[in-house]
């Protein structure tokens, strides 16, 4: 006859090991902070435009038309004209006279642009003509 096997105890250590103690949860100052998003998935948060300020005393220019527009040191130049009678010569003479400029980021031009197409086309201007012997 076989040998009977003895039964295994419950306190013995080979075949019932005790359980691997929990360890203890770390102090609020020693945990560490979850990861923010990445950048790519975080909705890039548009900043809140300044409000506007109107100046009442700002200089105010009738111009006839946009003399030249220049790009200088990366930055754009629009100088403006009027048509006005020289009449210290006689028989007077009709000449253009620089009346202001407009300096502006080529960012803030681009707006401009655009704003003043959306404007010119809603009041049913429509685009600029391709001939300049049109604009009057």
């Amino acid at each position: 006859m076989p040998p009977k096997k003895a039964k295994a105890s419950a306190k013995d250590p080979q075949l019932d090991p005790a359980p691997e103690p929990v360890p203890e949860p770390a102090p609020e100052a020693a945990k560490v902070a979850p990861l923010p998003d990445p950048p790519a998935l975080v909705a890039e948060a548009k900043p809140a435009l300044p409000p506007i300020v109107e100046n009442l005393l700002a200089p105010e220019f009738f111009a006839t038309e946009a003399q030249s527009i220049s790009l200088i040191q990366g930055m754009i130049s629009i100088a403006f004209s009027s048509s006005r009678y020289d009449y210290s010569q006689t028989p007077s003479v009709l000449k253009k006279v620089t009346v202001s400029r407009i300096v502006m980021s080529p960012a803030g031009a681009q707006s401009l642009a655009v704003r003043l197409f959306a404007f010119l086309d809603q009041k049913g201007f429509g685009a600029a003509p391709k001939d300049p012997k049109q604009r009057q």
